[in-house]
């Protein structure tokens, strides 16, 4: 297996900053901004306050040539303006190729209006998120935001063609009891869990009965 760079492809990503205010490279930004939210900082300046605690070894891991680590005004400005779909497509790549798979492995398939997404007083819906947690390690293998006009049903479904879902335990809402839905993760030969009071049965496929 080769090793998946992720510092290379952030560095792929477009910035839209000019001039001086490029001092931070984006995929620095983004390194330190997975890095921290990945051991528990969440927000702008809670990612600002991990980048000041862990300057040094920052610095020394991704060979810094200053000795400056981006405030959190930085990291704002560069996650408000990058291309989010792209970078969900690198997290995710990365994700699958160093994810340790298991037959056993649960994964919960849900999804979350994210408060205080709302840009205008006329919006009249949260920005919806869709997320494939596993439920062992704790991770989000890959988080898609719904199309403004459309909900997660679709989303899910093209969300399965992206992922590896093969022999794993794959939890849903009622919502996605769904023909298209339930044949794709038939050819999976995935276990799943649906939030309904009966038994639906399908080719290679358990669909636990499970009160709501």
């Amino acid at each position: 297996m080769t090793d998946f760079n992720l510092r290379k492809e952030l560095a792929t990503l477009k910035d839209k900053r000019k001039g001086q205010a490029q001092q931070h490279k984006i995929n620095v930004v983004l390194m330190i901004t997975i890095m921290a939210t990945m051991s528990g900082y969440q927000g702008y300046r809670a990612i600002g306050d991990f980048a000041q605690r862990y300057k040094k070894q920052i610095v020394r891991y991704l060979e810094l040539e200053k000795d400056k680590v981006p405030a959190y005004a930085t990291v704002r400005r560069v996650i408000q303006e990058i291309d989010h779909k792209k970078f969900g497509d690198i997290f995710t790549k990365w994700m699958k190729h160093y994810m340790k798979s298991s037959n056993s492995q649960w994964i919960a398939v849900d999804g979350k209006a994210i408060k205080g997404t709302k840009q205008k007083e006329e919006d009249k819906k949260l920005a919806h998120l869709v997320s494939f947690f596993a439920s062992d390690s704790k991770e989000i293998l890959i988080a898609r935001k719904t199309a403004s006009k459309s909900n997660e049903i679709p989303l899910v479904q093209t969300m399965m063609e992206e992922f590896p879902l093969k022999d794993m335990i794959i939890t849903l809402d009622a919502l996605h009891c769904q023909t298209k839905t339930l044949k794709a993760l038939s050819s999976y030969k995935a276990d799943i869990m649906l939030s309904i009071i009966s038994y639906i049965i399908t080719q290679n496929t358990r669909i636990y009965n499970v009160h709501t």
